[in-house]
């Protein structure tokens, strides 16, 4: 498939790449980006190729989505405000379709089927190594990386002696969706592995479709999830919302919390833990009660239906949590399916033999056994430097005494400030194989800020933590962000790594937990940047649900407050500055001999309507010697993000576009640039020498204010007179091409007649400044040269 160099790579397209890429660009619209996704579509877990009809999101609606696009609500499949995943393929399908910078979409920039291999740092460089399906090889060597391959990307597939012997389909749930197990006549008896929510859809769907299930629950194991039922006294959107509030936040003892008086309370006093505990033991009660796990029955009782409930306190979430989207769904389970708190023996032909000696029929396994971190292309020096995890016997040894000191002396410090996590009941703890994620914020290495990673961490609403982190570590790749110094960050990231322990125990060890404490882990990332305007006013802030839509307003404020950044390697920076001097050299000595030509032959004195054909024509004689090919050149280097195979500096891209369409390929657009130039050039220098000969006229003293002044009018007028043209020349000098024509149709279908003035905004504040700035140096450097050339 080829290689390239870009400016930053993204691994993985699903919701949380996404909003990486498209943050990033928001802020660098100019840079080389690419991201590389393992599936055909983005997604992931929630692409098209692996929803099912009974996956249903764990957020209503409204809350599951972007902050800049909000989600058409679906036409049906919405149960409490909750609905069908595939609605969120389609939003997410059409979300990359309609981010766009400098004529090209994010879909644009997907590179798809590419499974990464192999990230290696060398030279100051990462090189990404990834095959696609047909075995070809793919390289990309980038600048900065962020990962955002997830947590729901590689399957946890348990060990099951026998496997061979078994010879029927196994398959986990990522492959579900795309599977013909409950269509198959040859399939009846299915058995269902794992205690989470993704295994209780797997249980509901294949009982409606007529199959006869077993579901086999680990025995040495967390045991059973809580499965929250929607189906209750409160409002539809209460039990999800609840958690996203701030108020809520405070219940569960955190380092995110502040040091508040009512924090105090709840950690610091008898009555304050007391009243925590009543909390939580009537929220267990509300969710484990009404569902009868020791009261539906002696056939329920057979079949094994108690076996479901937890083993835990639902604080402690020793066992994964998710939402019931189905109103019979456990009346079906109780009446329909078997249920074993079991392990497996051995499989056998056709059957799952248990270690009570108990053989279960089985023409398919089904695994709803969660998943592994998505990191295997690592190898172990970066695992051990970037602080992600790995097994625990290749951590060096150094590092683990290190960590070992830091994280004791950390458990004492949270034991210190949330003595309610002091006293866990008593649970099965899985055994520790893996270091924990080591990660400063949960996103950035402690000493390396060349690459990030995103989604790394497991809360409710992945939309809003996307955007949230997404914008945390473009100012982390930036340099934006004043970090403490090491040894400071090491302590922050030991604190969290041992409260998780704490406050998650199994789910803790992994040191990426926080079901309950989004919304504060969020607050965290934004205080870090002094960001605010996604607050609410007064009590608002403390007991409305924070959801994206207030995160409208963070970028405007990001921008305002570290502003945009240009990109590029040296020879693409080079490339593009030499033409910018190119076009400006040719504009200033075109239009000074030009407009003698215009002048009136008596006087000498030029109208306000020789001044805009003066222009008129300069800009047309600039567009032919300097700005077409520049700006070729310019728009297809930050095009090859899309396929990334060819252009590996300015000349490199000259030479491939001249050899594959001769002097013509960088003449590609012509019309549309032609016809920008000579409108933004005749209304530019017009504007800017009608404005001077009124002020010489009017007696206005011409100075450095004046000149500036002048230039930014001009670049204002200009601006919203020749936008248009602008987005067609910029759809017409993408890396693949197309005729003026063709873009001026392309965008009025995408967009309509408004389409053709997309990004009229941002463009204006840099022509307002480039055109004062550059018209006051022109004037200065025009002193200087008129009296050595006369």
């Amino acid at each position: 498939m080829g290689s390239c160099r870009v400016d930053i790579a993204v691994i993985g397209a699903g919701i949380s790449g996404l909003a990486a890429a498209k943050f990033y660009l928001d802020i660098h619209p100019d840079c080389k980006l690419i991201v590389l996704e393992r599936d055909d579509s983005v997604g992931g877990v929630w692409n098209s190729r692996r929803v099912f009809d009974t996956f249903y999101t764990q957020s209503p609606v409204g809350e599951w989505e972007f902050s800049d696009m909000p989600m058409t609500r679906p036409p049906e499949g919405i149960y409490m405000e909750t609905f069908k995943a595939k609605y969120t393929s389609q939003y997410l399908e059409t979300y990359i379709d309609k981010q766009e910078w400098n004529g090209q979409t994010l879909r644009d920039r997907v590179m798809f089927e590419v499974d990464v291999q192999s990230v290696i740092k060398e030279n100051g460089k990462w090189t990404i190594t990834g095959r696609g399906t047909s075995g070809a090889t793919t390289t990309v060597q980038a600048s900065k990386v962020i990962v955002a391959s997830g947590l729901t990307s590689v399957p946890n597939m348990p060990p099951l002696p026998g496997r061979e012997a078994f010879e029927n389909p196994i398959i986990h749930q990522k492959d579900f969706g795309s599977s013909n197990i409950l269509s198959s006549d040859k399939v009846q008896n299915i058995t269902v592995l794992g205690g989470g929510k993704s295994a209780a859809d797997l249980v509901y769907d294949s009982v409606k479709a007529g199959k006869t299930v077993t579901w086999i629950i680990r025995a040495k194991g967390t045991g059973p999830g809580f499965l929250v039922s929607l189906a209750s006294s409160l409002p539809p959107r209460a039990v999800y919302l609840l958690g996203t509030t701030r108020i809520m936040s405070t219940l569960s003892p955190s380092p995110f919390n502040a040091n508040s008086w009512w924090n105090r309370f709840l950690q610091h006093t008898n009555m304050g833990r007391k009243q925590l505990g009543k909390v939580w033991t009537a929220l267990h009660k509300s969710i484990v009660d009404p569902l009868k796990f020791d009261g539906r029955g002696s056939d329920a009782q057979e079949r094994g239906f108690d076996k479901l409930k937890p083993h835990t306190p639902i604080f402690w979430q020793n066992q994964g949590a998710g939402l019931v989207n189905r109103p019979d769904f456990w009346d079906t389970i109780a009446e329909n399916v078997q249920v074993h708190l079991a392990d497996i023996a051995e499989l056998q032909h056709g059957a799952v033999k248990l270690d009570s000696g108990q053989e279960v029929l089985a023409d398919a396994i089904l695994c709803g056994t969660g998943w592994v971190p998505s990191l295997s292309f690592f190898d172990q020096g970066s695992l051990s430097k970037l602080g992600i995890p790995q097994p625990l016997d290749n951590l060096p040894r150094d590092q683990a005494q290190m960590w070992h000191s830091l994280e004791e002396d950390a458990d004492r410090e949270v034991l210190e400030r949330f003595p309610f996590l002091a006293d866990p009941p008593e649970h099965y703890h899985t055994p520790v194989t893996h270091t924990p994620y080591r990660l400063y914020n949960g996103i950035g290495p402690l000493e390396d800020n060349t690459i990030a990673f995103v989604g790394h961490v497991l809360v409710a609403n992945y939309f809003r933590l996307a955007e949230c982190q997404a914008i945390w570590a473009t100012a982390f790749l930036d340099g934006k962000i004043n970090l403490a110094p090491l040894e400071q960050r090491r302590k922050e990231v030991a604190l969290f790594v041992a409260w998780c322990r704490r406050r998650y125990l199994s789910n803790g060890d992994r040191g990426h937990w926080m079901s309950a404490e989004q919304t504060v882990y969020t607050d965290r990332l934004f205080h870090g940047l002094g960001l605010s305007s996604y607050r609410k006013f007064w009590l608002w802030d403390s007991f409305v649900p924070a959801s994206a839509k207030d995160l409208h307003r963070v970028r405007a404020e990001y921008i305002a407050k570290f502003g945009r950044d240009s990109f590029g390697d040296s020879t693409r920076s080079n490339g593009t500055t030499s033409g910018s001097i190119a076009k400006d050299g040719v504009r200033f000595v075109a239009f000074d001999a030009i407009k003698k030509a215009f002048a009136d032959p008596e006087t000498g004195a030029m109208s306000p309507l020789r001044n805009l054909l003066a222009g008129m024509c300069t800009g047309v004689v600039a567009s032919t010697f300097a700005v077409t090919p520049t700006e070729r050149i310019k728009t297809a280097l930050i095009d090859d993000a899309r396929t990334s195979k060819r252009f590996k500096s300015s000349f490199h891209a000259i030479r491939i576009i001249y050899r594959g369409n001769g002097l013509l390929g960088l003449y590609q657009g012509y019309a549309g640039t032609t016809l920008k130039q000579a409108g933004a050039t005749a209304f530019r220098m017009g504007t800017y020498n009608i404005l001077k000969d009124f002020e010489r006229s009017s007696d206005i003293t011409q100075s450095t204010l004046t000149n500036f002044a002048n230039g930014a009018i001009a670049g204002t007028i200009t601006t919203y007179a020749t936008q248009p043209f602008d987005t067609i020349k910029t759809r017409s000098q993408s890396a693949k091409g197309a005729s003026t024509i063709d873009a001026f149709k392309s965008i009025l279908s995408d967009h309509g007649v408004r389409g053709f003035w997309r990004g009229t905004t941002m463009r204006l504040g840099r022509t307002v400044f480039s055109g004062g700035i550059l018209f006051t140096v022109y004037e200065q450097v025009a002193a200087l040269l008129n009296p050595m050339l006369q």
